[in-house]
């Protein structure tokens, strides 16, 4: 985890004006920066940068944040990556929570400078190898065109076991981090160090920065095993995070609505080279939660297209189950299934761009493929069938975030087995989540959170000046955890606690890539009409007036318990409660 600490001195030793001016054009209106907004196609400038707040919003789509939020949605880089690209701007080298180890960080740079070097090496090699021959004679009948295979590094290993350790290994140092990258393989007994990869079409695989992380392997003989070589997990490199093709596909298409999961790289070459720019692949596993997580976060709609086979089938159904935990309202999955004998990269070529695209409208949505899968399995015309349909799918239903995707994933649930909605959220618990689902499902929007005024107005000054969070004693605390719309400001409370120094901008960013981040948002950019040394006491007085009401209303709870019961079921206690309840206040 990069430190809190750091991540501030980056923001604040970086100019907002100059990391967005490089790539939107920007013009001086007043004391701000105006210019068309890079989220949204607009035709008049809503865009506005405040060069002394390091803030830009958009009064068009209301797209806000810090200069490492405008890294994450314009550049696509995830956290770590924006933060690399910021502290290497200002000079900054990323520290850790730990003692920071600087031979660790430069061990790392290093191994991007080798894969980089390797990435060099093999694509020379397809241009002046005496064996190029047959990778270019491959490649053309693949139909891939010089641009397309420019634009994906693509290259050749040779055959041989020690091509690449040759060129650049040329100490014990250099080999040692040739092994470290994943490029050699060192034997058991360390007495034998050969080139990982031999007489393959070499393909980077590259991060949201551009930069070589690993790579993958075809072998040119059909016949010949593994058919794909994937480089092993190294300091910089994770298969379950990385996806192959995803910043090809982000470097060609600055706005993605969609994107194609497909199994193999030559799949996504081949794709792109009939024009289909916004296909990934998998690097070796299972597509992972994770996978999909970081896909939701540059588009809405994921089609996963596999071969119709039972593998294909099977490599689906595992897709689906990562995928649940991730579904949220807003986002889509599809399932795209290529006939038998053919794969994406054959069909395409068999049927062009047009066609291949018009099937789309044809895959499975994630509700009917999950309920078809689980039906062949059981007889759906029984009493007993319909009960273990039940079974098989409330555990995987349960998996969903609270929301309105989850309720209806119960409704067609409840459709198939007849079983009355109510009934069936009150006998398999699908209707209880946990509070943190519940509050997810309360502040999604803004327009469905059903905040207090007295909440908004304490979070928004919490927001202002954080440290106002001491000023809540535990008393406090306890009262309040009681409201399920107050949830939120206790748990900025906290984390505001825990943390040593906590400026509104660290505060800001900790939620900008979850479900709170335009709710705070909106929240900051309210005018409190009160200056800094007012914040203090409003803030005191707030509280003050939150646990007057959760008193009131558990008075109120109270007192509605009471009158259900009859006269003589009450104590003296009680029936002095009910009736100085009701007794008329005085007017003074």
């Amino acid at each position: 985890m990069i430190p809190q600490e750091f991540i501030e001195e980056v923001l604040v030793k970086t100019d907002i004006v100059e990391i967005i001016e490089s790539r939107v054009n920007l013009k001086k209106t007043g004391q701000n920066y105006s210019g068309l907004c890079p989220f949204h196609d607009e035709k008049s400038p809503s865009f506005s940068v405040s060069q002394d707040k390091q803030f830009y919003y958009c009064f068009g789509c209301h797209a806000s944040g810090s200069a490492l939020k405008f890294l994450m949605e314009f550049d696509r880089l995830d956290f770590v990556s924006s933060v690399e690209y910021l502290s290497e701007r200002v000079g900054l080298k990323i520290p850790s929570d730990q003692k920071f180890d600087k031979g660790a960080a430069q061990n790392r740079k290093s191994i991007f400078d080798v894969l980089e070097l390797s990435a060099l090496f093999f694509r020379e090699q397809l241009k002046i190898h005496e064996d190029r021959e047959r990778a270019i004679q491959y490649l053309k009948g693949r139909g891939l065109s010089g641009e397309v295979a420019r634009d994906f590094g693509v290259g050749f290993a040779p055959p041989g076991w020690r091509n690449l350790m040759s060129k650049l290994a040329t100490s014990n140092s250099e080999r040692k981090l040739l092994i470290d990258s994943g490029m050699l393989t060192e034997s058991p007994d360390k007495d034998k160090t050969y080139d990982r990869f031999r007489d393959r079409i070499m393909f980077p695989i590259r991060d949201l920065r551009g930069r070589t992380i690993a790579f993958g392997g075809r072998v040119l003989d059909d016949d010949a095993k593994p058919k794909y070589l994937n480089s092993p997990e190294t300091d910089v490199f994770r298969k379950g995070r990385e996806l192959y093709g995803l910043f090809e596909a982000r470097k060609r298409l600055r706005k993605l609505n969609k994107i194609i999961v497909v199994e193999g790289y030559m799949d996504v070459v081949a794709l792109a080279q009939h024009g289909i720019h916004y296909a990934v692949a998998t690097l070796g596993t299972s597509t992972s939660t994770e996978h999909i997580e970081r896909l939701f976060r540059i588009v809405p709609q994921v089609i996963f297209c596999f071969d119709g086979d039972s593998a294909g089938r099977s490599a689906a159904w595992k897709a689906l189950i990562s995928a649940l935990p991730a579904m949220e309202d807003g986002v889509n999955v599809k399932f795209l299934f290529i006939p038998e004998k053919d794969d994406p990269d054959s069909l395409v070529r068999k049927e062009g761009k047009e066609k291949f695209e018009a099937r789309f409208a044809e895959a499975q949505g994630l509700t009917e493929f999950f309920f078809k899968t689980l039906s062949a399995d059981v007889d759906l015309g029984s009493v007993e069938g319909l009960a273990a349909l039940s079974k098989l799918a409330v555990p995987l239903i349960r998996q969903i975030s609270e929301g309105v995707f989850k309720q209806l994933m119960i409704q067609e649930l409840a459709l198939l087995t007849g079983v009355d909605e109510e009934k069936l959220l009150d006998v398999t618990d699908l209707g209880k989540g946990s509070r943190t689902e519940r509050l997810r499902t309360v502040t999604q929007t803004q327009t469905g959170l059903n905040q207090s005024v007295l909440g908004e107005r304490a979070t928004t000054i919490l927001l202002r000046q954080p440290d106002v969070a001491n000023l809540l004693s535990e008393e406090d605390v306890r009262e309040l955890e009681g409201v399920l719309e107050w949830q939120l400001l206790l748990e900025i409370v906290q984390w505001v606690r825990q943390e040593r120094e906590a400026s509104p901008v660290w505060l800001l960013s900790n939620y900008q890539d979850g479900p709170y981040y335009g709710y705070l948002r909106g929240l900051v950019e309210r005018d409190l009409m009160l200056s800094p040394h007012q914040l203090e006491n409003e803030f005191i007085e707030t509280v003050k007036k939150m646990v007057q009401e959760v008193k009131r209303l558990q008075k109120q709870r109270l007192v509605g318990e009471l009158a259900q019961k009859a006269l003589s079921e009450l104590s003296p206690d009680e029936r002095k409660i009910l009736t100085d309840y009701r007794r008329p206040k005085r007017r003074t």
